[in-house]
């Protein structure tokens, strides 16, 4: 039995991870007012913080989930975002040239963001059940690659290789944390690097395309595919150590860089706060990431254990994807940056994983 009011499991409770959470969100509502200063701009603050005052009223009902309901509504959670992904494919709102979310009048919502906990919560139930154990060989893993599949192709019709790559790399960051073979692990690579010139050819479209070459040679076309690039480097460089100020960014106030508020808002924050603000706000979701991994320690059982380590897998990507490609070391894709970014689907989504990695870390003390 689970004694909630105890001192140990008071104790217990994964404060550090809450304190990170809070300190992210304030400072990317800070950032994200300076961001949208622009025409039609000025209410996303505070629609954010909405948000983020829903995601904890939801966050607090998750706290006390117990782990054996998670479990039971994997499959089924998994079953309503498929149904949810083919259902935007259909009636889904265009935005961008990208057709991701439903129009519920109140609010729009972007079923790819909830399929990252949806895939964790499956994946997690698979193997959580699966006797034998790993090492896996490519054979034993052909059931859960059946899984991730449907979701990938359905988020990449959108188009959105962002959201579809953070899947990919979230199930294969669970799956190489069970075990597998390595003469496997061998074998995919070979065929990966074989069928990169084929993907890139038949399977990326054409603006995806644009930006690996962008991301190869920002030069080559500076007013058009290059454009986000060089203005997102030019934002962070200009910020050189200290920064220039509060609101005082010009790359940003003269809205230069393009998705400000959204994908781009690091560019922001660090001409602003410069090379030490930048270090900063690392260090912030470093700890983030290190309080999550108190609760993969905590986890009773192999359900939970992965659960968390898929939680942080997803927080990990997010950040070292977006930085990534805001300071040009990754192609630009359409990844937000944590509980930055604005967008109600991707705050309840961060809001959700940290809720359910405080519900295990506090499972400690069970009698």
């Amino acid at each position: 039995m689970l004694k909630t009011d105890s001192p140990e499991v008071i104790r217990s409770f994964n404060v550090g991870l809450a304190i990170s959470t809070f300190l992210i969100v304030l400072t990317g509502l800070l950032t994200l007012f300076s961001a949208s200063r622009g025409p039609g701009l000025q209410s996303l603050t505070k629609l954010q913080g909405v948000y983020f005052f829903a995601g904890c009223i939801l966050a607090a009902a998750i706290i006390f989930i117990d782990s054996d309901f998670l479990k039971k509504v994997a499959y089924p959670a998994y079953g309503v975002c498929l149904g949810l992904l083919a259902l935007v494919l259909v009636v889904g709102h265009v935005g961008n040239g990208s057709q991701r979310w439903i129009n519920l009048g109140f609010f729009r919502l972007q079923p790819s963001e909830f399929a990252k906990i949806a895939i964790i919560l499956a994946l997690a139930r698979y193997f959580s059940d699966e006797k034998k154990g790993g090492p896996y060989s490519l054979k034993r893993l052909i059931l859960p690659a059946l899984l991730i599949v449907p979701y990938f192709v359905l988020i990449k019709k959108q188009p959105d290789m962002g959201t579809a790559g953070i899947v990919f790399l979230t199930a294969a960051s669970m799956i190489l944390f069970i075990g597998v073979e390595w003469k496997s692990i061998f074998l995919v690579m070979m065929v990966t690097m074989i069928s990169l010139p084929l993907a890139y050819k038949y399977v990326l479209h054409d603006y995806q395309r644009n930006r690996v070459k962008t991301f190869l040679n920002p030069m080559s076309d500076p007013r058009a595919t290059g454009y986000n690039a060089l203005q997102c480097r030019i934002a962070v460089g200009s910020g050189k150590v200290l920064g220039k100020g509060y609101m005082e960014g010009t790359q940003a106030q003269l809205n230069f860089i393009p998705e400000q508020h959204t994908d781009f808002i690091f560019s922001v924050f660090a001409e602003e706060r410069g090379f030490v603000g930048a270090l900063l706000l690392l260090g912030l979701y470093a700890s983030y990431l290190l309080f999550s991994v108190r609760s993969i320690l905590r986890a009773r059982d192999k359900f939970e254990l992965l659960v968390a380590v898929g939680l942080t897998a997803v927080m990990f990507w997010h950040v070292f994807i977006n930085i990534g490609m805001v300071i040009g070391v990754l192609p630009i894709v359409g990844v937000t940056l944590p509980f930055f970014s604005y967008g109600g689907s991707s705050m309840m989504m961060f809001m959700i994983c940290t809720a359910l990695l405080l519900n295990i870390s506090r499972k400690r003390y069970i009698f």
